[in-house]
């Protein structure tokens, strides 16, 4: 099946609607301009950013956009316990990432569960990718699902820092290089079929490059690896793609690979394909970066046309044939088209959308739970660095990757794994944590302090994401497969394996997925640690019999969904490493809840 986008809000450069985002783009105009909110002298010749023109946090965006989008979709009368939001963010408002999903809630009425995705650059496509599984699986009839973020004087300088942004207006697929950053809100309403839908979601692709903390892999692997999940998922051909709306940044790393790993999963069908880069508008939103280009496309193939991609000029060598020279939308029937989301740590999102239903159906593969790992250091205790020892190059890595790591390690011996061979193409990881490195943190703010933010440390400011110890593991042991990472401060652990296990049943494009969660203590008064658990779709130990997501205190309603009453019961304890010690210690059949201010969750293990 398919799932219907029924509704979009938006606040962008472009405007503080959807209807403000198509005019600009149907009269030529973009929302590159000087930023005025904070003091950007330190950071010449760089002054531009797709700045939105409205007061407030990213929150107050967030629900904003939610509201047009509900409104758009015009749902009638609904149980608010069915609608579910996923959010997607990098750093949400002061660094609440879970309080935007609580903030989009608030503004439509949804008391279904509140997931956050936290994956830098891929976290609203990732979140409207899970949204769509929320609805196929049955825990919500109607999803709101997207992200926003906000610009800030840091997050300018983490990519002064790294050398990446133009001192004009960013130019996708051009001959200027570098990127503009940009800010905003997206929300599209799903469900499963709707009078006058805007597009529906066919499937979508995760990958990781596990190759570098900020750098794409040259090759565009990840990219390759996430296009053809998501033709996989939809059951679409290359030949099917009639438009890709790219990550695009502008910088001369991101788009060739990504034309590169176009070109692999898509052969020469690529040069036939109108390919647009929407930043040359919006700027580089970040966490709203995937929403609100994947909108560009939607409001130009409700029209006939495909949105152009600003200032390519000659275009550069290698690039696209067709990236939609000029400043208004060509005439062009979109059918099916693909939008692409890249991200620090190595996240990939492809997102499939077309233009009618999909009938269809994916069957369900059995998953078994083959090894757990755990590593845990008391609060008090010191640190044993040599526990978290690997024969990997651990440099540039801080305690999180390290306990990540160590724990993946210790699941995956006593699976019986070695991750090499085709298996690095099949093996992913998904991650629940609650906070940042504080290592990493206290770092980075320390170069502001010591040199000023126009020098402040790269190589930290690139792990000030959630996803960065999930990346970095992903990238020391060559786990080139699905990736994500999920905040929520007691059940983050619980929610990364049940979305696991479901991904992993659900579609073919991986053979082993690892589920961790994570914590490094902020203070010597706080535990640290980490557990993962090994997930194979290889018969042995206990299988997963079904997972179910519901809303806060609503554990009993996701008991029910998997149908299990006579199974013994253990409630999983707060925490993101904690949620996951039922799974870790189970050694029979089990049926493991858990809850949380923003989500309830459960999964049953049976015994094979």
């Amino acid at each position: 099946m398919s799932v219907a986008i029924v509704g979009l809000g938006a606040v962008s450069a472009l405007g503080a609607s959807v209807p403000a985002l198509r005019d600009a783009l149907f009269e030529g105009r973009h929302g590159i301009g000087p930023i005025t909110r904070f003091d950007v002298s330190p950071f010449a010749p760089v002054r531009l950013g797709g700045c939105v023109a409205l007061e407030g946090s990213c929150f107050d965006w967030a629900a904003r956009a939610a509201k047009e989008a509900w409104a758009d979709a015009a749902p009638g009368p609904v149980d608010p316990a069915r609608v579910a939001v996923v959010a997607g963010t990098t750093e949400g408002e002061a660094h609440d990432l879970v309080g935007l999903a609580d903030a989009v809630a608030e503004a439509v009425g949804a008391r279904g569960p509140r997931l956050t995705i936290s994956t830098a650059c891929t976290s609203s496509a990732n979140a409207i990718g899970l949204g769509a599984d929320l609805l196929e699986r049955g825990d919500a009839d109607l999803v709101v699902a997207g992200g926003a973020e906000r610009l800030f004087a840091e997050m300018l300088a983490g990519f002064f820092r790294l050398g990446v942004l133009a001192a004009e207006p960013c130019a996708p697929f051009g001959e200027t290089r570098g990127t503009t950053l940009g800010e905003g809100a997206g929300f599209v309403v799903l469900a499963r079929e709707g009078a006058r839908p805007w597009a529906h979601l066919h499937g979508y692709g995760l990958a990781s490059d596990a190759w570098h903390e900020t750098s794409p892999e040259p090759r565009g692997g990840g990219i390759a690896r996430a296009t053809r999940g998501a033709l996989a998922d939809a059951g679409w051909a290359p030949g099917d793609v009639d438009h890709v709306n790219a990550h695009a940044t502008g910088t001369a790393a991101n788009d060739d690979a990504e034309h590169r790993g176009l070109r692999a999963a898509l052969g020469d069908r690529v040069d036939a394909i109108p390919i647009t880069g929407s930043k040359g508008h919006l700027g580089h939103a970040q966490g709203a970066a995937g929403v609100l280009e994947l909108f560009a496309s939607l409001v130009a193939a409700r029209e006939g046309a495909v949105p152009p991609t600003l200032r390519v000029g000659a275009g550069r060598p290698g690039g696209p044939a067709d990236p939609v020279r000029g400043e208004r939308p060509r005439p062009h029937r979109v059918s099916r088209l693909l939008a692409s989301s890249s991200a620090f740590g190595g996240a990939n999102v492809m997102l499939a959308v077309g233009d009618a239903p999909s009938d269809r159906e994916r069957g369900l593969r059995p998953v078994y739970l083959a090894g757990r790992g755990r590593v845990a250091f008391a609060a008090g205790a010191p640190r044993d660095e040599d526990r978290l020892r690997a024969d990997v190059d651990l440099r540039q890595t801080d305690p999180a990757s390290r306990l990540a790591l160590a724990a993946t390690r210790a699941a995956l011996d006593d699976a019986g794994v070695r991750v090499r061979g085709a298996l690095r193409d099949r093996a992913g990881i998904f991650c629940g944590a609650d906070h940042v490195s504080p290592a990493s943190s206290a770092a980075f703010q320390a170069s502001v302090e010591d040199l000023g933010l126009a020098k402040a440390s790269a190589p930290a400011f690139a792990r000030l994401v959630l996803h960065a110890p999930g990346g970095a593991v992903s990238r020391l042991l060559s786990l080139r497969g699905p990736t994500t990472t999920l905040c929520d401060p007691a059940l983050g652990g619980l929610l990364a394996f049940a979305y696991a296990a479901d991904h992993l049943a659900r579609r073919d494009d991986a053979d082993l997925l690892v589920a961790c969660g994570w914590r490094e203590r902020r203070s010597d008064a706080e535990a640290e640690g980490a557990s993962a658990l090994v997930l194979t779709t290889d018969p042995g130990g206990l299988r997963v019999a079904g997972v179910a997501f519901a809303g806060p205190g609503r554990v009993e309603e996701a008991a029910r969904a998997l149908g299990d009453a006579s199974t013994p019961r253990v409630a999983a304890s707060p925490g993101c490493v904690e949620s996951l010690g039922p799974l870790v210690e189970a050694r029979g059949s089990v049926l493991v809840v858990g809850s949380s201010p923003q989500a309830s969750c459960a999964v049953l293990l049976r015994e094979s």
